[in-house]
């Protein structure tokens, strides 16, 4: 079956438009191998043809795997020379029974192409073995600012669920919604993304976005990464991230971003210079160790943003960069203060905090301090602490024991009865 829905996709004449009709079942054999630089990644189906339009609205694709461990594999696999493919209204499920647990990657859609369009589509994976997985990989493969083979991509108005629920965890393993490596200008917009991670610590975990490229804009998104501890009591389980900003020049802006039941539960962590962060619902909950945002990247701005946390130990902006702006943030600690260990609004401590503006942020029911931060960080002006009655406005590294309340190291995991471990 694969190989007939391949050959209509990529057949000339007729048109550039390919409507799939009825419901498609798909499993996988062992051909379809293609080399990308140094990759190789099987594609169970291969796009080779440029700007065909691949309709499903009148149809469901069912895809069963039993073995995807001997290379990187995809459910769609779009070459280099197929430029500006377009995927419409695709209904696919994927489950995945692999026999053991694998290092590999499992993309539905892997892209190498420039300009893929993928708008209203609704994809879903499943694996029950560890296995890397992502929604759409976007593989830009060139670090530049000039073109690179996957630039433009525009991911829109889709629903993505990509999950890992394995019982044994003896492997590093990620998952993640959308992931761009490289690709330039692209455009992600009001998409539900959601990846689940089943792990026991670090070296699992999930991630709504994942993003390295330059230019990336990513408005009207739901995002949740989530962990399956919906208890929040330990942090030994996978990590959740729900943005991870690795690229320069983005635009974050007016997304729900989440990050939950996990060991550790990040809503948005920025590496990436001169992002733009604006106008965003960003929540860590569910979690020992939760971080709202964390900031390690320099020349940013974090405006408007409503920042919440049911952390035990909440920051709900941890800062280690210089040259940025936060200001005008509604940020509140939605624990109940007797859950808490510690808490605290801005965490700015540290030498690469310098030049900073902190302004204007209302920042509520922080346990011990609304703002972290030594006077080197930069100018802090006219914010707000709504707190409790023993929290302090206002601390730097010299509050010894601030210091050590807040310090990270102290953080560990507690039983249902409030007993830590």
């Amino acid at each position: 079956m694969q190989t007939e829905l391949e050959k209509t996709i990529n057949a000339d004449g007729g048109g550039n438009e390919v409507k799939l009709h009825g419901k498609i079942k798909l499993g996988v054999d062992k051909s379809g191998s293609f080399t990308v630089g140094k990759l190789c990644v099987k594609g169970i189906i291969t796009v080779t043809r440029p700007g065909v339009v691949i309709d499903g609205s009148d149809a469901e694709i069912e895809v069963d795997i039993n073995d995807c461990t001997t290379s990187d594999w995809s459910l769609f696999f779009i070459h280099p020379a197929a430029r500006n493919v377009r995927f419409r209204n695709l209904s696919v499920k994927v489950r995945i029974n692999n026999p053991v647990h694998s290092a590999r990657i499992f993309a539905v859609i892997y892209n190498t192409s420039y300009g893929l369009s993928i708008e209203g589509c609704r994809i879903e994976a499943i694996s029950d073995k560890q296995l890397n997985m992502a929604g759409v990989y976007n593989n830009g493969n060139l670090d530049t600012h000039l073109d690179t083979r996957a630039d433009n991509a525009v991911i829109a108005n889709n629903t993505l669920k990509i999950e890992c629920m394995p019982d044994i965890f003896d492997k590093e393993c990620a998952v993640y919604g959308i992931y761009n490596y490289l690709a330039n200008s692209i455009s992600v917009q009001n998409n539900f993304i959601y990846a689940v991670n089943k792990g026991d610590g670090g070296r699992q975990k999930a991630a709504g976005v994942y993003t390295n490229g330059r230019f990336g804009r990513f408005t009207g998104n739901n995002i949740k990464a989530n962990c399956t501890h919906n208890k929040g009591f330990e942090i030994e389980h996978a990590h959740a991230f729900g943005f991870i900003n690795d690229g320069l020049y983005s635009l974050i802006e007016c997304n729900n971003i989440v990050g939950e039941w996990a060991g550790m539960s990040v809503g948005l962590e920025n590496s990436g210079e001169y992002a733009l962060i604006e106008g965003n619902k960003i929540l860590a909950t569910h979690t020992m160790r939760g971080r709202s945002i964390r900031n390690y990247a320099s020349k940013c701005a974090i405006r408007g943003n409503v920042i919440t946390s049911t952390s035990r130990n909440a920051r709900l902006i941890e800062l280690a960069a210089s040259d940025c702006v936060i200001s005008g943030n509604v940020m509140e600690v939605l624990m109940a203060q007797s859950e808490c260990r510690s808490g605290c609004g801005i965490y700015a401590a540290g030498e690469n905090c310098a030049r900073n503006i902190i302004s204007e942020n209302m920042i509520r029911y922080v346990a011990d301090c609304g703002i972290f931060a030594d006077k080197s960080a930069g100018e802090i002006i006219n914010n707000s602490i709504v707190s409790y009655g023993e929290t302090v406005a206002q601390a730097g590294t010299d509050n010894k024991y601030l210091l050590d309340k807040l310090d990270e190291r102290h953080i560990r995991s507690r039983t249902e009865t409030g007993v830590l471990t």
